[in-house]
């Protein structure tokens, strides 16, 4: 094998290297607007990378079908007894999960659920007010109490700048030294200082 044919035959190998990396990396970029794409879709994109990750592994709990607004009139109490045990778990995983990522979205559906708990427990006391008793038994201040005002969020861009402001404030101011005695030529500064 000549010199010149030994060197097609590198060219090529490098050339089918160069594109399996290219392949690869190319794999990586798909792989990487298909994570961004599922993060935009769940809202979890101005969250850290590290608490978005963990959210993103949550094992996935099969929501309850959404409870109607309009109780069933004919529903027995041991109906209403685990529909209001569900939507109470429901609401402290919502609670929690705010609690870590501070998503609106979170709070905003704890609040739907626990207005929904409040008709269905309502239905309940008229019913067996001890079961009710047994279920909100510890956590009365949760659950009978109305709704949390959900506040609007500051934008990040605000957070920001509001952030390298303070900042900037605590920064100190870097001057240049002055001298602290007079300069004196003569080779008498020995007895100034």
């Amino acid at each position: 094998m000549t010199l010149m044919q030994r060197l097609i035959e590198k060219q090529k190998a490098d050339a089918e290297r160069r594109e399996a990396r290219l392949q690869k990396r190319r794999g990586y970029a798909k792989e990487g607007r298909e994570r961004a794409r599922r993060l935009a879709e769940s809202g979890l994109e101005d969250l850290p990378l590290l608490v978005a990750a963990s959210i993103e592994q949550m094992p996935v709990t099969p929501r309850s079908p959404p409870a109607s607004e309009h109780p069933q009139p004919t529903a027995s109490s041991e109906e209403l007894v685990t529909r209001l045990k569900a939507i109470k778990e429901r609401i402290f995983r919502l609670h929690s999960l705010y609690a870590v990522s501070l998503s609106i979205d979170c709070a905003l559906e704890a609040n739907r659920f626990l207005a929904i708990f409040q008709d269905i427990a309502a239905e309940l006391r008229a019913k067996d007010p001890q079961a009710l008793d047994t279920i909100v038994a510890g956590h009365e201040a949760i659950l009978n109490s109305p709704p949390i005002p959900v506040k609007q969020t500051i934008p990040l861009e605000t957070q920001r700048l509001c952030e390298l402001r303070w900042e900037l404030s605590q920064t100190p101011v870097q001057r240049p030294p002055t001298p602290t005695r007079p300069n004196v030529p003569d080779g008498l500064d020995w007895l100034v200082g």
